[in-house]
């Protein structure tokens, strides 16, 4: 059955260019759920803010910006956090990786160089999961040229639609431009209030354009809120609350 799932190795990024949409919970998420189902795997925070190593209570000597400025190997600065889950942290420092990255020769692809060794019949791991920030940055264009996936996770909201939009021309451009072939794995809607009509029109909105690519939505749940405060994946901080249940459901393939 494993062989049938996976094509060793797989990277995908989490990323929406709006804020404020769950992004690193889902990044968490899917990381410890792919993990907690027998996957190796690793999760790369790509954001200065360093959320998912607060959200499992990590803190990395080496980070993300040793990997890819001071060409650290991705296994040497990886943190094993979990049984089959491994962590590259990030920091303040990755705003400077940024910059330095600027001038850097073949500039959206230094990840997928410094990633080589990683996604090579060789690797130790099934799957890479991309934490990405908020924003169109160069580093998301690194990570949008290394991984063959993309999750959207989008707020239900008036606004969920205008964040995919700029999603969806970044993702032309690395398909056109860079040429890279990289594709929409699942849209998926998140903050969902069964009570609320403003979720159910924009799940319907979502609906209309994705069709089939968009994922069982991520209910609002106080305890996903909780969980990073308690350095816990969802599935460990309570695994029958219907944040666990939700995103179970959400990639069970």
């Amino acid at each position: 059955e494993r062989t049938e799932l996976v094509r060793q190795p797989r990277a995908i990024a989490v990323m929406n260019q709006k804020g404020g949409t769950g992004k690193t919970t889902t990044s968490v998420s899917v990381a410890a759920g792919l993990a907690d189902r027998g996957f190796s795997t690793l999760l790369i925070d790509l954001d200065a803010q360093g959320n998912v190593g607060v959200s499992l209570g990590i803190n990395g000597q080496k980070t993300l910006y040793h990997v890819l400025i001071d060409g650290v190997r991705p296994e040497d600065a990886a943190v094993p956090v979990r049984k089959n889950l491994d962590i590259i942290t990030s920091d303040q420092t990755v705003a400077a990786a940024e910059l330095e990255l600027v001038n850097a020769r073949d500039r959206a692809r230094v990840l997928s160089r410094r990633m080589a060794a990683l996604v090579d019949a060789k690797s130790p791991y099934d799957y890479i999961v991309l934490d990405c920030a908020p924003s169109l940055s160069l580093l998301n264009q690194n990570a949008l040229t290394f991984a063959r996936d993309v999750i959207v996770p989008v707020s239900c909201d008036y606004l969920a639609l205008v964040g995919v939009k700029q999603i969806l021309r970044t993702l032309r451009h690395v398909n056109e431009v860079l040429l890279h072939p990289i594709e929409v794995l699942g849209v998926l809607p998140t903050f969902y209030d069964v009570r609320n009509r403003i979720s159910k029109e924009a799940v319907q909105a979502l609906t209309g354009y994705f069709r089939d690519r968009v994922l069982p939505p991520i209910r609002v749940n106080t305890r996903l809120k909780e969980a990073p405060s308690h350095k816990k994946s969802i599935f460990e901080y309570d695994p029958e609350s219907t944040g666990a249940k939700d995103y179970g459901a959400a990639f069970t393939t």
